[in-house]
């Protein structure tokens, strides 16, 4: 049998010398992060899966009972037995999809426009971005009250200028909610997309855009040879992040019309809060979080398959 084969203590000496030797170098950056994974670890990470694991029980503070563990009982409630679920699902893609591609078109004109040469262009950037840092809460009482539909000012312009006879309840609705909703959203969200756009616009090489000049290109050709392609690439992160941010966006909805009329408006965020906050049944708010979760981690999946290729 082999005995094995020990190391000179000088050898093991050396090896503890440069093990301490890391640790000095590097103990200072692990100083430094720790408060941030200390964060990370307790108000985002035990969250998430404490949420999870509540999903699989029902506990309701209404009936008491404690906790009780039942599977996926709340998943199949909700995906076989809730009459609401389905149609709440289609209104948070209407409004995530909506969302999105309506501050696309707004944002990219708007950054076209802020990157000439214009007299007080710094005022109109920086006009631009007031409604991406207004709170939420106060936009949506601002935007509640232009919607009012015997006060507002839209009713009021819009028969000033005779194109509307009799008031309408915009937020009240059911045809008009949708749109109404949107043209808030795409107000808020705008901004930033311009912003991010903007700074890919003044990252083009004047170079290449006085080349495709001199070759004869048309306005329209140098934006779609020269311009849309540089901006792809932002484009692509940006719409990823608006895709993520307006899923969870509740509070406009909820500051508009409180997911209603009934549930015409409720997307998952509102109906989570809903469960959760006003009915106080935690088990099923927690299945419908992660369902939630799990849906727009979908959703990023697909849009990272169908344009992450050619942005990579």
């Amino acid at each position: 049998m082999d005995t094995p084969i020990k190391q000179p203590a000088s050898s093991i000496a050396i090896k503890n010398k440069q093990h301490r030797s890391l640790i000095r170098r590097y103990a200072f950056g692990y100083l430094l992060l720790a408060p941030v994974v200390l964060y990370v670890a307790f108000f985002q990470f035990y969250p998430l899966f404490d949420t999870i694991r509540l999903s699989f029980f029902n506990y309701s503070l209404l009936h008491g009972g404690g906790m009780q563990f039942t599977g996926l009982s709340n998943y199949k409630e909700l995906t076989v037995n809730d009459d609401h679920f389905w149609f709440i699902l289609r209104n948070s893609l209407v409004w995530v999809i909506g969302s999105t591609l309506l501050q696309f078109l707004i944002a990219v004109p708007a950054a076209l426009i802020l990157n000439q040469k214009l007299r007080l262009r710094g005022l109109w950037r920086g006009l631009v971005m007031v409604p991406w840092v207004s709170p939420v809460v106060v936009i949506g009482i601002i935007w509640k009250w232009i919607y009012d539909g015997q006060y507002g000012l839209l009713n009021y312009y819009l028969k000033l200028l005779h194109l509307l006879q009799d008031n309408i309840v915009w937020l009240g609705h059911e045809f008009w909610v949708w749109p109404s909703l949107l043209l808030t959203s795409t107000w808020k969200g705008f901004p930033y997309v311009t912003l991010m756009l903007l700074s890919a616009l003044q990252g083009i090489s004047s170079e290449m855009k006085e080349a495709a000049e001199i070759d004869g290109a048309t306005n329209w050709q140098r934006f779609r040879y020269v311009t849309l392609p540089s901006l792809k690439p932002i484009m692509y992160v940006t719409g990823m992040v608006s895709i993520i941010a307006s899923w969870t966006k509740f509070e406009m909805i909820w500051a508009l019309t409180n997911g209603g009329p009934g549930y015409t408006t409720s997307i998952l965020p509102t109906y989570l809060y809903t469960h959760a906050f006003v009915y106080l049944d935690l088990g099923k708010g927690a299945a419908i979080g992660t369902l939630s979760m799990l849906i727009v981690l979908i959703m990023v999946f697909v849009y990272a398959k169908l344009f992450g290729k050619d942005n990579s």
